[in-house]
């Protein structure tokens, strides 16, 4: 089967999903509201229900879905817990703009449970808000004008936050960049600590923070080494930089985070995806002077006073999703989450080797990423030579097999999962690998 084939019968099995696609992009631009989607061309999935870890399409296609609502939902679809908890608060009223009872303080403290560094908590309603109010925070803090990023490092839509995030091509400066905003931004590469503590030294009287992933999610779900996040973390302290850990991918990568895994206590962070329970709901939060700024009541006097709010920032409905996820998050079930995901990864690496064929896989605990190289996939320059257009055939064909994940070939394991769905999905891919004739 050629391509071109899969694309024919992909076509084939969604009349209902194509004429919705057509329907759609009357008024929507590639037919989706928030503009996430799989895979536009022949058409895109509407998905018209989810439970556990499957979805199932406009046309009753059944996926094992690792792509869970953009990484948000580890716990699974209509989780039980989850799903009382919005019924409750539903009941009693979705936001009010003033404060629910309770629910603020108690998330922030099963937070403040699992990641000790975050003493202080704002809510917002994406983890791009998340990261920009942090930058912001960072600035008025110590005074300096510039922000320092990962290569590859995607943290949102914020305009100089989507210069080399792993989606653009790295020489692309996105359109519609404001004045200022690319000098504004410091640009390190992961896992290099000489090359970055050159380009911190020379740039620390200007640079008010150093905001990255620990785990790179969009180029791959690439960790960043003990040693290279021990450094970030000492360079930062020397010279008064605030060190901001982007997890709003990995919070729930065991109960202490990607910080706790790597043993790292950050200055701020950024949190959100699977802290909603599937609803909107992210946060940023952490040292008790730099957030007391938003405090008029507790801020030192020396440092100025901010003001930032959001209309669904800490929205009661969200909140209660949150709580009811967070407590779900047992030690029980991120041993779970690795298990699945240590086993997905040794099968595709298996699988690559079986076919001797250039196809490896990538990441820590639920997060995994799958890449076509001969090149080991470490860092960014190393996922830049993974073959991009190969990765996206072989989830068209994947998605035939009943598995879906993101077009860029990245996935996320649901408690649901078990064993025997991972291997529906080896089996998958391996069929799909021959249908698109990269194995005999």
């Amino acid at each position: 089967m050629s391509m071109k084939d899969v694309m024919v019968e992909f076509s084939k099995r969604g009349p209902k999903c194509r004429a919705e696609t057509e329907r759609a992009s009357e008024h929507l631009p590639l037919g989706s509201p928030g503009g996430l989607g799989m895979f536009v061309l022949p058409h895109e999935l509407f998905i018209e229900r989810g439970e556990g870890c499957h979805v199932w399409d406009a046309d009753g296609n059944k996926y094992l879905d690792f792509f869970c609502g953009d990484w948000t939902a580890a716990l699974g679809y209509c989780n039980p817990g989850i799903m009382a908890a919005i019924n409750e608060q539903v009941a009693k009223g979705t936001t009010f703009g003033l404060p629910s009872v309770d629910l603020g303080a108690e998330l922030a403290g099963l937070i403040n449970e699992r990641l000790p560094s975050v003493e202080m908590v704002r809510f917002t309603s994406s983890g791009t808000e998340a990261n920009q109010n942090s930058l912001r925070m960072a600035r008025a803090f110590t005074g300096r004008k510039k922000s320092a990023k990962l290569s590859g490092g995607y943290h949102g839509s914020t305009d100089e936050l989507t210069i080399q995030n792993a989606i653009n091509k790295p020489d692309d400066i996105p359109a519609g960049m404001p004045i200022g905003a690319q000098e504004s931004l410091v640009l390190l590469p992961p896992n290099d600590i000489a090359a970055c503590k050159e380009i911190i030294e020379r740039e620390k009287d200007d640079l008010a923070a150093v905001l990255f992933e620990p785990v790179m999610g969009v180029a791959g779900f690439i960790p960043n080494t003990h040693e290279y996040v021990q450094f970030m973390r000492e360079i930062t302290e020397k010279y008064g930089i605030l060190l901001i850990f982007d997890e709003v991918v990995t919070i729930p990568m065991g109960v202490g985070g990607a910080q706790g895994y790597y043993g790292v206590k950050p200055d701020l962070t950024t949190m959100g995806k699977v802290m909603g329970g599937g609803t909107p709901l992210a946060a940023y939060g952490g040292r008790k002077d730099v957030m007391g700024m938003l405090d008029f009541r507790i801020k030192d006097p020396k440092l100025p006073a901010m003001m930032i709010g959001s209309t669904y920032g800490g929205m009661p409905l969200c909140l209660a999703a949150g709580i009811a996820a967070m407590k779900q998050l047992t030690p029980e079930v991120h041993a779970h989450l690795d298990k699945t995901g240590d086993y997905m990864r040794d099968g595709i690496n298996t699988l690559g080797k079986k076919h001797n064929v250039p196809l490896q896989a990538t990441g820590l605990s639920q997060f995994t990423g799958i890449h076509w190289t001969e090149t080991e996939v470490v860092d960014y320059p190393s996922f830049l030579m993974s073959d991009r257009n190969v990765i996206r055939n072989i989830m068209y064909a994947l998605a035939l097999h009943g598995s879906i994940g993101t077009p860029m070939g990245q996935f996320l394991n649901t408690t649901p999962m078990t064993s025997a769905d991972i291997d529906f999905f080896l089996n998958g891919l391996e069929q799909a690998l021959r249908d698109i004739d990269l194995i005999s």
